[in-house]
């Protein structure tokens, strides 16, 4: 891909200026980042459990699992509309 390529200008109407960016899809956007930084921070502190052989809490594989579905859920939220 060349340069000139990358650097056209944005050629036709943004979403915020056909209606498509109501307020349902910013809070599913906000919805699907916090689901999964929920879900890569407790999936962090399993994967650090089990390295150095510590203790599992229950709390964190469920925390994981919630994470990642409700991640899913808002991002699935945002592209479907």
């Amino acid at each position: 891909m060349a340069l000139d390529e990358l650097q056209q200008p944005n050629i036709g109407t943004p979403d915020f200026a056909r209606g498509k960016a109501s307020g349902g899809r910013k809070i599913c956007a906000i919805l699907a980042t916090v689901g999964f930084g929920l879900f890569w921070i407790a999936g962090l502190f399993v994967v650090a459990s089990l390295v150095n052989g510590a203790a599992l809490h229950w709390s964190m594989p469920l925390l994981c699992a919630v994470g990642l579905a409700v991640g899913i859920y808002g991002r699935r939220r945002v592209e479907c509309g």
